[in-house]
């Protein structure tokens, strides 16, 4: 990973962290003045932000580090193991959220949290949707799946402060329905329960090594039909290790050609997928004799005739 991106994430972790503690310590200032519980356990919730903020802030000194001996394909799967972190925590959170929805059902609101409260929840809403759209934005320049898992962190602050705002207008409008509050937390709890699925289903898929693009099939057999001496690419296999994808296939060339020769071209069409894939950061071509007995894309056989069908 470039020093760049490092920094990039870095400095949106940082900024993350700072607008969270302030909004923490508005929320739960403003929560306790107005007898708005909701708006203390809010604040509370964006005081755990910050375990996620310190989680990527760490884990990213590992999964930076380039590879050495005891972790030869690099240190990638650090930051699987924070997404996971991260996305079983943000399911936490939106089990708790649905858990005091449902537990508040059937009893009446106790105090009117008034407009205070309100403007905090909706400043709350405003500033952490900001965030999160910047941060997906440099996540996106990047590509780096914790930095955007934590941009949906954000996301979920933002929609926990939701119902306390709804609680509040509730209140004004209709102080006879008590249940409103707990409805939109529960629609809430939905949409953090999907972030968070989200984020851990593809960490599950990359640590049990599924494929990580089947669209890097396709690519890496139009690339090698761009190349004259490569005669045939088969048993192309891509995975993930965090915002990277490993790559190896096996290269056929003319059974003649010279072990020198072959090697420069699979050099220079290594050269070519790194260039063209961003994602792709490491390359391993087995080289083969375009052989009957090595075919695979074209088999050929020993009727002469069904061998010039093949290469028809």
């Amino acid at each position: 990973m470039s020093e760049t991106a490092i920094k990039t994430i870095r400095r949106a972790t940082w900024v993350g962290s700072i607008v969270n503690i302030a909004l923490a310590g508005v929320k739960i200032s403003v929560g306790k003045l107005t007898g708005s519980q909701a708006l203390v356990a809010d604040g509370i919730h964006s005081l755990s932000d910050l375990v996620t903020d310190t989680a990527i802030l760490i884990g990213s000194r590992y999964w930076t580090a380039p590879a050495d001996k005891e972790h030869p394909y690099g240190h990638g799967r650090f930051e699987t193991l924070t997404n996971i972190f991260i996305g079983v925590l943000l399911a936490l959170v939106g089990i708790g959220i649905g858990w005091d929805a449902l537990s508040a059902i059937g009893h009446e609101a106790t105090n009117s949290p008034g407009m205070l409260a309100f403007i905090a929840a909706v400043a709350s809403i405003v500033a952490k949707e900001v965030l999160y759209r910047w941060t997906v934005v440099q996540a996106k320049r990047i590509n780096s799946r914790s930095l955007h898992a934590n941009a949906w962190h954000h996301r979920s602050d933002a929609l926990s402060s939701l119902p306390v705002a709804v609680a509040v207008v509730a209140n004004y409008v209709a102080p006879g329905l008590h249940y409103l509050d707990q409805i939109a937390a529960l629609l809430v709890t939905a949409m953090i329960l999907k972030a968070a699925f989200d984020i851990l289903w593809p960490a599950i898929q990359e640590l049990t090594d599924a494929e990580a693009d089947s669209d890097i099939d396709v690519k890496i057999q139009q690339y090698a039909e761009e190349v004259p001496q490569i005669k045939e690419v088969h048993a192309i296999r891509n995975r993930r290790t965090g915002s990277t994808i490993l790559l190896d296939f096996h290269m056929l060339v003319d059974p003649d050609m010279s072990v020198d020769k072959a090697h420069a071209i699979s050099e220079n069409f290594k050269r070519y997928i790194l260039a063209q894939l961003d994602e792709v950061v490491d390359v391993i071509i087995h080289i083969e004799p375009y052989t009957c007995a090595e075919r695979v894309v074209n088999p050929c056989c020993e009727d002469k005739k069904c061998d010039d069908t093949n290469q028809h």
